[in-house]
């Protein structure tokens, strides 16, 4: 009955911290609100439903279980309560205006992000020619294109790069014809890496890169009603790629189901909740943590190609990255079961390998840079925008995979829009970069599309 409680608690503090940011910030795009339901999804409906068919009992037994689950729940906790506190209701300071833009620095937006998106282009295509062409690329389940070198393998992700500068510069007046080409040019690529291999995280960032990148800099916000129906239907398509995986691909016969219960109903070493689970009693009966170490080889040690230093993370102390980013080792010996290889454990147990009891300040630190990033993006505007977007496309995988799965993306898709956006702001006229009398912002009504800054 207490893992219950603690379930029912864990989805009560996520969706009432997004119900508190809707009131406060009257913004549909505050990252509770996006990130409220996946919390609760993760830590309160999926083990309310394994645990109610008996596949929880499997794996953990009850003394397991209520452990994670009062981690999970204080996880939980510290990310709301700190992403509460960088501010919702939103007011500018002294001398703080949103940054001015004009049409040329929209046109410049628009090469910087065709300059971008064409290497990534170019990326894609490369991993592509490899594997014997587009055909051969997605005729098998969850395959795709492959390169030897990580550089061009990671270098497609420049195409939402691309994408979100591109459609930046089409709400902010660049020439329409050409944003939309640029747009179509390196979204059908995407589109097809995501949708032909049914991944849920490039699916999830493409739709949030084009709602969030045309909204947020023309000020405006879509309804409240449209906003949680297009939610919903997201949040099915990710599940439904997900659970027919196996069937989608060039030349299936695309048997498919529209049941997605199943993929959170089904008891396996693979699912989130209980790999996460095991990643904690793993890591607690061996006292092994990691100190950052992981977290640091993202950025040192990830950069070196393997050709020059194929002995790297051995080399740095980390072989253990090698296998499901480090979370899956020592299952058999403390657990009795091994994790499924390829699986995530969700934030709060990545953290937990990573710093012990300093995983619940840590997810406090997470919540408060979300939520610090969406009141510049909303009250300084320019290029803090492009970096609100890029956190929040990256949503999905910081909840439900790893830090690994976020540094390294964040890294590379955020410094080409911070290069862009400064090189274009140098097109602003004089007399926009004067700034203007204190002023408070104008609140997005929910519910209707309102000014907002």
């Amino acid at each position: 009955m207490l893992f219950e409680i603690l379930l029912g608690a864990a989805i009560l503090i996520a969706l009432g911290g997004a119900a508190i940011a809707l009131d406060g910030s009257r913004d549909v795009f505050h990252p509770l609100l996006f990130i409220g339901p996946m919390f609760a999804f993760l830590y309160g409906w999926m083990p309310w439903k394994l645990v109610s068919t008996g596949g929880l009992a499997q794996y953990l037994d009850g003394d397991q279980l209520l452990s994670v689950q009062r981690l999970f729940v204080l996880g939980v906790l510290a990310f709301v309560l700190a992403c509460l506190a960088a501010g919702v209701r939103i007011q500018r300071r002294a001398g703080e205006t949103f940054t001015a833009t004009s049409p040329l620095v929209a046109r410049r937006l628009l090469v910087g992000g065709a300059l971008a998106g064409s290497l990534g282009l170019l990326c894609w295509g490369i991993t592509i020619v490899n594997v014997g062409g587009f055909v051969n690329a997605y005729s098998a389940s969850y395959s795709g294109g492959w390169d030897d070198s990580g550089y061009v393998r990671d270098g497609s992700l420049l195409l939402l790069t691309g994408i979100l500068l591109a459609v930046s510069a089409l709400s902010m007046g660049a020439p329409k014809a050409w944003s939309l080409a640029v747009i179509a040019l390196y979204g059908t690529p995407w589109l097809s890496q995501a949708l032909l291999m049914a991944r849920r995280g490039p699916t999830f960032a493409f739709v949030l890169v084009v709602l969030m990148g045309w909204y947020f800099n023309r000020k405006k916000r879509p309804p409240l009603l449209a906003v949680a129906l297009l939610g919903g239907c997201l949040g099915w398509l990710v599940l439904f790629l997900v659970t027919n995986r196996s069937s989608i691909y060039l030349g299936s016969s695309f048997d498919v189901t529209t049941d997605v219960s199943n993929i959170v109903e089904k008891p396996d070493t693979g699912n989130e909740y209980i790999y996460g689970s095991g990643t904690v009693l793993s890591a607690e009966r061996r006292d092994h943590y990691f100190w950052m170490r992981r977290y640091l080889a993202q950025v040192l040690v990830r950069p070196i190609p393997s050709a020059i230093w194929p002995t790297k993370y051995e080399d740095f102390g980390v072989p253990e990255l090698l296998h499901n980013a480090g979370t899956g080792e020592g299952f058999g010996d403390a657990l009795g079961w091994v994790g499924a290889a390829g699986s995530a454990p969700g934030i709060v147990a990545d953290l937990w390998v990573e710093l012990w009891w300093f995983a619940v300040p840590a997810m406090a630190v997470l919540g408060f840079s979300y939520g610090w990033v969406w009141r510049r993006a909303v009250t300084r505007g320019g290029p803090w925008t492009s970096q609100y977007v890029i956190l929040s496309a990256l949503s999905i995988y910081l909840v439900m995979q790893t830090m690994e799965a976020v540094i390294f993306r964040t890294l590379l898709l955020s410094a080409p829009c911070w290069l862009t956006w400064r090189w274009a702001l140098k097109a602003r006229p004089l007399e926009s970069r004067q700034p203007s009398p204190p002023q408070r912002s104008h609140a997005v009504l929910a519910g209707r599309s309102a000014d907002f800054g």
